[in-house]
Formats: C-alpha cells, sequence, structure tokens
C-alpha cells in the first residue's frame, strides 16, 4: 500500500516488470505536484501485489485500510466493502472505464487476476467528480501496465495447494510514438482444502471443499500512440473467461433458516470483455481534452442440478445472462493560472441486462437504463501551504426499458427515473515538510440498480420500480506524517450519514409474486452510521528491512429499523502488519498477517446477532533470485490452519502450500 505523500512502500527497492505507470488510465491526480491532486488517494503497486501473492484484486485490495472481504457465499462470489460500503456503492473501473455488472453493480472479484495489473487506486471520502455516478463509497481504478523500453516482458508459472496451477506471459514494446503490450494468464484449481480444525457439518464433509474447482484465463492486448510529449491515444482489448462452482452449504441445517441456504450450481461461464479507446489531446497550452469510449460485455450461464453430485444428478434450470454497457466521457481541463485548474466533464454509460429463458426460448426479457452525470471540479492553490479542491456533480437515472414474463407473453413494469446533486469539498494543509493535514466533506449518492427495482429474488421479493437514489454525506479529517526519513504514518478519521438506504422490509403476499408470509420488498428506509479511524505506518528500517502496518476501527449502526438493526460484514477492529526481510541481496523473507475481529452475518432480529468469530491469519513467502531477472518463490498462506469464515455456511480455505518462478526480460 502507498500514500501519494512521504516515504511509504516505494522505498523498498526491487526490479518491477513495466516501470512506468499508465497514466492515461487514471482518473484521479495523485502527483503531488499537480494543484488537483487528491492527496487522501491510495494505491496498491506491482511490488506489493508480487510481495503479498496477490493473485486476485480482491486479495490486493485487503493491503488498504479500511477494506474487507465480502463473501456472498451462496452465489460464491468474492466483493469488498469499504469503510462500510458494499461493493455495489463503490464501483469498479479498469483504466478509468466502469466494469460492473449492468444488472446489479457488482462482480465477482475473485474472477479478476493480477497479473497485469500494475496499480490499483482507491478513493475514499472525497471522490473526484469526474470518475461520475454512484462513488457513494468510493472508488477503485485498476490500472493496467504499459512497456517503457523497447523490449520487455515477464513469464511466469506455479503450482498450489488443490492440484492448483498458474501461467503467465507479458510481453510489450515501446518504440517511442508506438507501443505495444500483450498479456495472457491462466488461473485454475481443482478444489481448495478446508481447515482441519472445520467438523463435518451440513453438505460438507471436510478435508477438499466440495465443489470448489474454478478457472480464469484473461488476455489483454493494447497498442498506444504518443506522437508528442502531450498527446497520447490507447486501445485495450481485455476478455476474462471464467468458471467456478458453487461449494455447498457447510454449517448446521438446523440453524437460521433465512442463512441456511444449499444450492448445487455450477457456472460454466462467467466471461467479461472489454474494448476501450482512450484518449489525451493538448488543445493548447492551458487545455487538455480526454476522453474514454468503451463497450463492456458480461455472459453468465449457471446451470442448477436437482440434487448432490450422484449418478442421478442432472441439470434442471439453466440461468442465463447477456448484459453489456455502452458508454463515453469527455473531460476538459483548464490550466487557468499556475495556481488554479477547472475541470469538466460529461459521463454517460447504457446499461443492457438479457435474461434468457432456457425454458422457453424466444421469450427473453430485457432491462435498459441510462446513467448520465455532470462533473466539475475547481482546485486553487491558495499559499504554497494551502489547497482548496472543491467540486460537484448533478448525476441522474433513466430507466428506458423494464420487462417481465406474464405466462408466454412480456409485459413491463412501470419506469421511473431519479437525480442526485454532489457537492464536495477539500483542504489541504502542509503545516511543514513533514505535516500535511487535511479535511473533507463530501456528499454523494448511488442510483438504485435494475435488481433493485425489477427482480423477485427466485419468488422472495416483489419489485419496487419507484425507488429513488441513496445519499450520503461523508466527512474525513486526517494526517500524513513523515516521523523521520525513514518512517511516515498516516491518521484518518472519518464518518458517513447515510439517508435513503435501500433496504428490505416485509410486505404483504402480491399473488403470482411470492407466497406464504415470506415476501419482502426492496425501500428507501434505511439510515446507515459509519464512523471510524484508520491508521497505518510504512518504515524502512535499513537497507534490507522495510515494513508496513495499520490498524481500522468501524462502528456502523443501522439507525431506526429495530427489525434490522445490525449492519453485516463489518469487522468492528482488523490489523494487518508485513515484513520484509532480505539478509542478503537475493533473498526475501516476507511474512505478514492480518487479524478481524467478529461481524454480523445476519441483521434480522429473529435469529439474534449472530456473528462470525474472530480470526488471526499469518502467511509467509521466502523469494530467492539467483540472478536479478529470475525469481524463484515458495510459501504457505494461513499458517496455522485457522478455520475461519466470511459468510456463515461457508467456511474459507485452511492451510495451503505454493511455489512459483518469474522471469524478467
Amino acid at each position: 500500500m502507498k500514500y501519494n505523500v512521504g516515504l511509504a512502500l516505494s522505498l523498498i527497492t526491487a526490479s518491477v516488470l513495466m516501470g512506468e505507470t499508465f497514466e492515461l488510465g487514471k482518473i484521479e491526480v495523485s502527483e503531488s505536484k499537480d494543484i488537483s491532486a487528491n492527496q487522501t488517494t491510495e494505491f496498491v503497486d506491482a511490488q506489493t501485489i508480487k510481495d503479498t501473492e496477490s493473485k486476485t484484486v480482491a486479495q490486493a485490495l485487503e493491503n488498504i485500510p479500511g477494506t474487507y472481504i465480502q463473501q456472498t457465499g451462496a452465489r460464491n462470489d468474492t466483493g469488498i466493502r469499504i469503510r462500510g460500503f458494499n461493493q455495489s456503492r463503490v464501483p469498479i473501473y479498469v483504466d478509468g472505464i466502469p466494469v460492473y455488472v449492468p444488472y446489479d453493480k457488482t462482480t465477482d472479484l475473485s474472477r479478476f487476476t493480477t497479473y497485469d495489473i500494475d496499480e490499483i487506486d482507491v478513493s475514499k471520502g472525497y471522490v473526484s467528480p469526474m470518475y461520475g455516478a454512484n462513488t457513494m463509497g468510493g472508488a477503485v481504478n485498476l490500472i493496467t501496465k504499459k512497456p517503457t523500453k523497447e523490449f520487455e516482458g515477464e513469464v511466469g508459472a506455479g503450482v498450489f495447494s488443490g492440484n492448483g496451477q498458474e501461467e503467465y506471459l507479458t510481453m510489450g514494446t515501446n518504440q517511442g510514438k508506438y507501443y505495444g503490450l500483450i498479456s495472457v494468464s491462466n488461473y485454475e484449481r481443482d478444489y481448495f482444502k478446508l481447515s482441519n480444525d472445520y467438523t463435518a457439518n451440513g453438505y460438507e464433509n471436510g478435508g477438499r471443499r466440495e465443489n470448489s474447482d474454478s478457472q480464469d484465463r484473461k488476455i489483454n492486448i493494447k497498442v498506444g500512440y504518443t506522437p508528442n510529449d502531450t498527446d497520447e491515444y490507447a486501445f485495450n482489448y481485455i476478455a476474462q473467461r471464467g468458471e467456478k462452482g458453487q461449494p455447498y452449504f457447510a454449517s448446521d441445517i438446523t440453524a437460521p433458516v433465512a442463512m441456511a441456504t444449499n444450492r448445487h450450481w455450477y457456472w460454466p461461464d462467467w466471461d467479461k470483455t472489454s474494448y476501450y479507446f482512450l484518449t489525451k489531446t493538448a488543445l493548447n497550452d492551458a487545455i487538455m481534452l480526454k476522453t474514454r469510449w468503451y463497450r463492456d460485455e458480461f455472459y453468465n450461464k449457471i446451470n442448477w442440478y436437482n440434487n448432490l453430485p450422484s449418478t442421478s444428478s442432472k441439470i434442471t434450470e439453466v440461468t442465463e445472462y447477456d448484459d453489456y454497457t455502452l458508454g463515453g466521457n469527455a473531460e476538459l481541463d483548464f490550466k487557468l493560472t499556475e495556481a488554479q485548474m477547472l475541470k469538466l466533464s460529461v459521463t454517460q454509460k447504457k446499461d443492457y441486462h438479457k435474461d434468457i429463458d432456457s425454458a422457453t426460448p424466444g421469450v427473453d426479457i430485457k432491462a435498459e437504463g441510462t446513467t448520465t452525470s455532470y462533473g466539475l471540479e475547481y482546485s486553487l492553490k491558495v499559499t504554497d501551504q494551502l489547497t482548496w479542491v472543491t467540486g460537484a456533480s448533478y448525476d441522474e437515472n433513466k430507466i428506458d426499458k423494464a420487462e417481465y414474463r406474464s405466462g408466454s407473453s412480456i409485459k413491463e413494469f412501470p419506469k421511473y427515473d431519479t437525480d442526485a446533486f454532489n457537492p464536495e469539498t477539500a483542504l489541504y494543509y502542509k503545516l511543514s515538510d513533514a505535516t500535511t493535514l487535511y479535511g473533507s466533506i463530501a456528499k454523494k449518492s448511488n442510483m438504485p440498480t435494475l435488481k433493485d427495482r425489477y427482480s423477485t429474488k427466485l419468488g422472495t421479493y416483489v419489485p419496487n420500480s419507484d425507488l429513488k437514489a441513496e445519499r450520503s454525506i461523508n466527512y474525513e479529517v486526517g494526517i500524513d506524517q513523515k516521523l523521520t526519513d525513514a518512517h511516515v504514518a498516516h491518521v484518518a478519521l472519518f464518518l458517513s450519514e447515510s439517508d435513503d438506504y435501500i433496504a428490505s422490509v416485509n410486505v404483504p403476499n402480491v399473488v403470482g409474486v411470492c407466497t406464504g408470509g415470506k415476501c419482502k420488498q426492496s425501500q428507501n428506509i434505511g439510515k446507515e452510521e459509519h464512523k471510524g479511524v484508520e491508521v497505518s505506518l510504512d518504515s524502512f528500517w535499513a537497507e534490507y528491512v522495510s515494513s508496513s502496518v495499520s490498524y481500522t476501527y468501524i462502528d456502523a449502526d443501522i439507525k431506526d429499523n429495530p427489525a434490522n438493526p445490525y449492519v453485516t460484514d463489518i469487522p468492528k477492529h482488523s490489523f494487518a502488519g508485513r515484513l520484509k526481510y532480505s539478509p542478503i541481496a537475493m533473498v526475501d523473507i516476507i511474512p505478514q498477517v492480518r487479524y478481524e475481529s467478529e461481524r454480523y452475518v445476519s441483521n434480522d432480529y429473529r435469529y439474534g446477532d449472530y456473528q462470525t468469530k474472530d480470526f488471526f491469519l499469518m502467511d509467509l513467502k521466502v523469494a530467492y533470485r539467483p540472478v536479478k531477472a529470475l525469481e524463484l518463490a515458495v510459501g504457505v498462506k494461513n499458517i496455522f490452519d485457522k478455520d475461519y469464515f466470511y459468510s456463515y455456511g461457508y467456511p474459507q480455505e485452511g492451510r495451503s502450500y505454493y511455489a512459483n518462478a518469474r522471469y524478467s526480460f
């Protein structure tokens, strides 16, 4: 993890492939020399990804304070929460292009591998209006690699527990005015092994986790043109092809019914394809035009089986989604003076969702929506010490189509639009060369998803077309403190007050939708408050020893809703630490630890305040470089074989081992 000021982990010296960040893929400027820089942006760099053996984006994001894994066990999806906000309120971007699934604004971050990622930018609290709509809880931008030499690359392979294997190759060239890159990877396993402390229960016997196989393949092709020092144009094609199983419910089936869910599902297709064209053109010495144009596709297919694996198992239903997004963004940056910057942007994306009916071919239903955002951001360097940034966006969401099946015919739900105005401001004060103080207030919003409005969620929910935008006011104050030339501390205090949260309420039965007293509906009734503190310290003790530690405290409450009083999936306390020790130049020893306290897994008072257990995990990696370009590594994750879980009934992997090799050229 890095901050854009001070020492941070950039003091760790290492050879990293693709030494130049792909600036065209960034949205928030983080260089301190730029007066419009968001000085609270945090990022995970390629070296940290390699040191921590973070093979997926979900794993890499755990290096950011205030960021937690959130798992939807009944769908085998892994997402994140940032300062308590779940992933539907924290959009994911690749090189500034939104890549979340159109239907519900989430995506399985375990399917996003990191072999082609150079940097991950994370914004919280104040988030630039240039991102567009729906940044209520922050924004995550995955920056892909860019070549810097005439010919360079990296090739690697490895094996890991569960009959797992990885292979990847990245090659690139930069010829001055032209550059190109190709990255291909494969990451697969047959199963993962449960902890020896796990007791067989539910539909799981222990040992090899049932139905836990997966495979993820990716290709990334990038071509770019830089005609001069200011202009740049790049086209990217990224194709991800995945498949995964759905591990079975693995706890006491007599537990609360709302949490005890067993499904025998398999995803033969979890596919994403992105095409995007990025441009940066200097119109004159003071005006820069940036544009992004993209098509992002998501195809998802689930096979439903009638029972657990046996000779009589057969597919009884197929769920098939074929979604895509078309969008674009135009941004004008005006350098008014050496001390003033003005940015204007227009962002629009149109989402297309198609639910393919496997039982009745040709009776497919469609939903479509358009989201538009108009953004403004003004930056002023008041003095050499004080910088003021203020901005706002006006966002609107329009439903263009909302179909549903009625027998053999197709009808349409009512269609409503919603909008929101989101002002925000931040102050940065450089008290001294060693101390920077900052504070921000940001009013943010999140538009309801197509799923929020229209899904019956397997016959348990009544659609609600007239949902409004969720709203939140995020406050933050903090300090970056250079304690010595070798130690940098960061402290942030934050408070988020949210209103019109989309929450579930019990409603009367609706014939043809849901019966049996189990009907729910999504409504704008929720009020949440998240408050806490993040503390981190990055240190360079000597030429051969560096460390990074962080602690986060979050107190999250649901207001005025005694039926659902708990915010789920948020540990109140968490700690992460990593040490890098190089007793000799060719060897790195990297232990890392993570502690999380209990978290609620149900917020329904009828089932009690059910919580996970706290857990402490430790990993260890040893890397050896016989020559500078070649690294051989072995390691163990979850050394103490801890039995833990994020989602009730879905235990995580026990102790596992890996070995890999990478060669840079």
